[in-house]
C-alpha cells in the first residue's frame, strides 16, 4: 500500500524540530505501534529482513 500525499506529509511533520534523540524516541515509538497492529509476524520479518539488506547494501 503507498503511502499517499497526505500521510506522507504528516509523518514529515512529526519530526520537524526534533533532534536526533526524540527522532530515535519517535521512530521506536511508531515501529512498535504499527507492530502491534500488523497481525502477521511472518510480515514483520520480511520487513526486517528488507531493511537488513538495504542496510548491508548502503554504502559507507
Amino acid at each position: 500500500m503507498p503511502l499517499n500525499d497526505e500521510l506522507y506529509s504528516r509523518l514529515v511533520n512529526l519530526y520537524q524540530g526534533l533532534d536526533d534523540e526524540q527522532m530515535h524516541q519517535l521512530n521506536a515509538r511508531i515501529i512498535l505501534l504499527l507492530s502491534e497492529k500488523v497481525s502477521d509476524s511472518s510480515a514483520i520479518e520480511k520487513i526486517i529482513d528488507q531493511v537488513e539488506s538495504e542496510k548491508k547494501n548502503t554504502p559507507k
